[in-house]
């Protein structure tokens, strides 16, 4: 039986002014959630007040107990390019809530950071200065130090943000891949459609300009009507073996 971990009822989301809403939103153990929708659409907003670090205006915001774990995954371009760390010392960063107040990593805690850079094929690095990496080492980087701290929701913001294709597609293939294999509750922020469908099996769809809020599972969110709805422009889609492929409807003649 599935356990609800977050749930938001008639929520009104916004900052000093209410943004969108009321909305209503449940997670269960082991969801994949795409939340997509154009840039500043409010997508950002919506994952700040489901992790309660923004206060809804209304409704109400409930959390599984005990509570879950949470661990985060920011756009590469919100970590300070120059980070005076190692690789090892970043990922270890990801220990901090399990280590108690003074106490440093110990033999257990490097071990686990150690497993997680090589899962993630980045063992080689580990002694090496972050701000010496490529952009997608450095967001493998980031995901290492996420899944370090052992989470129960792994929240991810434009992961494959600033990565070239093949970066692009080596990310995407591990979180399915753990998704698959470990059933770890995702939240995934993307404005990318072609992204957020091949991995997710919810899909969350957010337009505050145009009050737009609809979610619900992947198969029923994933219809041309929606999708063109939430972007404000016709848009295809196509299914090509395993892959779906979106794009916008080119006009006729």
């Amino acid at each position: 039986m599935s356990r609800t971990l977050l749930e938001l009822e008639r929520v009104i989301l916004g900052y000093r002014t209410p943004l969108l809403g009321p909305i209503s939103l449940r997670v269960e153990q082991g969801d994949f959630w795409g939340i997509a929708g154009p840039n500043g659409a409010g997508k950002t907003t919506l994952v700040k007040t489901l992790l309660g670090v923004l206060p809804p205006h209304r409704g109400e915001r409930r959390v599984a107990e005990p509570r879950p774990r949470f661990a985060y995954v920011p756009q590469r371009h919100h970590v300070q390019p120059d980070f005076p760390l190692r690789v090892l010392d970043v990922v270890l960063l990801g220990r901090t809530d399990r280590l108690g107040l003074g106490r440093g990593p110990g033999p257990a805690d490097r071990r686990v950071a150690a497993e997680q850079l090589e899962r993630l094929g980045m063992q080689a690095s580990i002694g090496r200065p972050f701000a010496t990496l490529s952009s997608g080492q450095q967001q493998r980087v980031l995901l290492a130090r996420a899944l370090t701290a052992e989470p129960d929701v792994l929240v991810l913001d434009e992961p494959t943000e600033g990565l070239d294709l093949q970066g692009e597609a080596d990310i995407l293939a591990f979180l399915r891949s753990l998704h698959r294999e470990g059933r770890l509750t995702t939240l995934m922020v993307g404005h990318r459609l072609g992204e957020v469908v091949n991995v997710a099996d919810h899909l969350c769809l957010v337009n505050h300009l145009t009050g737009l809020f609809e979610c619900g599972p992947l198969a029923e969110m994933l219809t041309e009507e929606r999708l063109s709805a939430v972007y404000g422009q016709p848009v295809e889609i196509d299914r090509c073996a395993e892959r779906v492929n979106v794009h916008l409807r080119e006009p006729g003649p």
